[in-house]
């Protein structure tokens, strides 16, 4: 079983409008509304093409909002494990100028855990995992929550042979990077939060942190770097892939479609560790060619045969 943990959720509504002003009413053309968070937009990415893994989604709904939320999930046939809460689940507005090619994400904030409602999810997440299952940490972590949550949950799991995913940033990527899980995936903006000693600036310099034993422990580690493609560490082996440019639409949920690929696929196990980073970076970038977050096979299936693939 694959556990995403999202303590933070929102309703995600994307509305698509021409010529974005501030002087008239703006009447969006196209609405979609989506099941949010980051864990949301890992799941979509892990029921995408065939080959079914396992997963449910932890997390704290309330209110109408989250009762609509547990209908979006629904339609998508995402298992929750929830927490219920008093107050009314956020939703969040993407605005996209279709015209000027340009977001406008406006996130409302979400409420601040309390020790009793901490304590409440931990005991249900910790109840759920069982040995050998794999748990999802992405994005920031939700106020309230200290910064080593991610390691204490690493910490009472340890011997359990429970595999750790990490996309986080700040102290959080810093406190569970010392507790050595078994992927690491971040840009190359959290990658110093992680080492801020170190100057990146050429591919050889993020090669020679990947060859260091500062990330020997780490059995695969990614990082994005954006229009210059992505360069990881598959256990031992050093590799940068890139594509050729493409005209972005849309580029939220990016990095979670990246991520929803690799969990995907390494923990299916029928790819070897390089197509599942060339999946990875197909998912991602298929997204960006939309105005909402979804993904085209045809464009998958296409970026897969245009990688370009280094080995360093």
């Amino acid at each position: 079983m694959i556990h995403l943990i999202c303590p933070n959720p929102a309703i995600d509504r994307t509305l698509l409008i021409e010529n974005f002003t501030a002087e008239t009413p703006n009447r969006p053309y196209k609405v979609k509304e989506f099941a949010g968070g980051k864990s949301f937009n890992v799941a979509y990415a892990l029921d995408f093409e065939e080959g079914m893994v396992p997963y449910c989604i932890h997390t704290i709904l309330g209110g109408r909002n989250g009762n609509y939320l547990k209908e979006l999930a629904s339609t998508r046939d995402i298992q929750l494990e929830t927490i219920e809460v008093d107050r009314n689940t956020r939703c969040c507005s993407i605005i996209v100028d279709t015209t000027a090619n340009k977001i406008y994400p406006i996130y409302e904030n979400s409420f601040v855990l309390d020790a009793l409602l901490l304590n409440k999810f931990t005991q249900q997440l910790l109840k759920a995992i069982q040995p050998k299952d794999t748990v999802v940490f992405s994005g920031s972590l939700m106020k309230g929550m200290p910064d080593d949550y991610i390691a204490q949950i690493q910490e009472q799991l340890k011997g359990q042979d429970v595999r750790f995913f990490i996309d986080t940033s700040g102290s959080a990527l810093v406190e569970a990077f010392h507790k050595n899980p078994d992927v690491i995936k971040i840009n190359d903006e959290e990658l110093v939060d992680l080492v801020p000693d170190h100057t990146f600036t050429e591919l050889e310099d993020y090669a020679d942190f990947l060859k260091s034993k500062t990330a020997a422990a780490i059995p695969y580690f990614i990082i994005t770097l954006g229009a210059k493609g992505v360069i990881a560490k598959l256990n031992q082996k050093i590799y940068h892939l890139s594509l050729p440019p493409v005209k972005a639409k849309n580029p939220i949920a990016c990095g979670d479609f990246f991520l929803g690929g690799l969990v995907k696929y390494l923990t299916l196990e029928q790819l070897d560790d390089l197509d599942v980073l060339k999946k990875a970076i197909s998912y991602s970038t298929a997204n960006v060619l939309n105005w909402f977050p979804e993904m085209k096979q045809i464009d998958i299936d296409r970026f897969e045969q245009e990688i370009v693939i280094n080995n360093l």
